[in-house]
């Protein structure tokens, strides 16, 4: 049995899930038709917003019909996993590859798998049928439309407010067990915080306090962690290269090194600002004035 919302927060919930169900059609039909790099980003952010409202609707105690649609919406977003981080990595080397030579081989090595990968995706992105899953969400819709109920705006922020404060408070957990010497520490706190910013982003209508400026603020703070994870991936594809005897082990030796030394770089940039978390505290901007 699902929860009844307050007749404001329904809409807002029903609005945004039209919304963004229409937007990710165009944005599939299009990469459908030109596959492109940015086709790709729009579609994968997309998808990733989506994931993010149905993670919203759980967070509010709404389940019907959510485990499904949602496996759906994450095995899609999965699929672009490994593009990414090719691109990212290519993206990365690019101003090494004059101070070290070396580096080109190993982009040579990218190039070639970006190309393979590339012609698997657009094939498995054509194959994508949104004739289930667009009923899915009308379904979806309706549902969220049927269970809303006479209640009173504080009951509507109320409900707003504890689904972003659990989302928040997740976030500060994992940051209490943050350790620079594990950066798998930092990329879990980073998916948290990534699901919290996305949540405050569908919720800002109802928070006039939340400014565009404070959520380009997390966007900046979310991609300090968003960096060491794409150097550790780097650093983890160079490796695997040399073991499969693709890059020979001396062809990186200078390279590898280089590479450790900016992700320490990144590692203080980010411990540095931890605590800046706190400045994104709901409380900030849910706080209604005293009269």
């Amino acid at each position: 049995m699902n929860a009844e919302f307050p007749a404001e927060l329904a809409a807002h919930l029903r609005d945004s899930i039209k919304t963004m169900r229409r937007r990710y059609r165009k944005r599939l039909a299009r990469c459908q038709v030109a596959f492109s790099e940015a086709s790709v980003h729009d579609l994968r952010i997309e998808t990733r917003r989506m994931l993010a409202l149905l993670d919203l609707l759980r967070a509010l105690h709404f389940e019907d019909s959510l485990r499904k649609t949602r496996k759906i919406f994450k095995r899609r977003l999965d699929a672009f996993d490994e593009l990414r981080d090719t691109q990212v990595q290519l993206l990365l080397l690019k101003p090494l590859r004059r101070e070290f030579p070396e580096a080109r081989d190993f982009d040579l090595v990218l190039r070639r798998r970006e190309k393979r990968i590339i012609g698997e995706l657009r094939r498995e992105i054509k194959r994508m049928k949104q004739v289930r899953l667009e009923r899915r969400l009308k379904a979806l819709e309706k549902q969220v439309r049927e269970s809303a109920a006479a209640s009173s705006l504080e009951r509507t922020r109320a409900l707003a407010i504890a689904a972003l404060q659990e989302t928040y408070d997740y976030v500060t957990s994992l940051q209490r067990r943050v350790r620079r010497s594990h950066t798998e520490t930092i990329h879990r706190m980073r998916v948290a915080f990534k699901r919290f910013r996305y949540v405050s982003e569908l919720l800002q209508p109802l928070f006039p306090k939340l400014t565009l400026k404070q959520l380009r603020q997390m966007q900046a703070y979310q991609g300090l962690m968003g960096d060491i994870q794409d150097m550790e991936v780097l650093i983890a594809a160079v490796k695997q290269a040399v073991q499969l005897a693709l890059v020979p082990e001396h062809n990186v030796r200078h390279l590898l090194p280089e590479l450790m030394r900016r992700r320490r770089g990144m590692i203080d940039a980010f411990m540095a600002a931890a605590d800046r978390l706190f400045e994104f505290e709901p409380e900030w901007f849910t706080r209604t004035p005293k009269l």
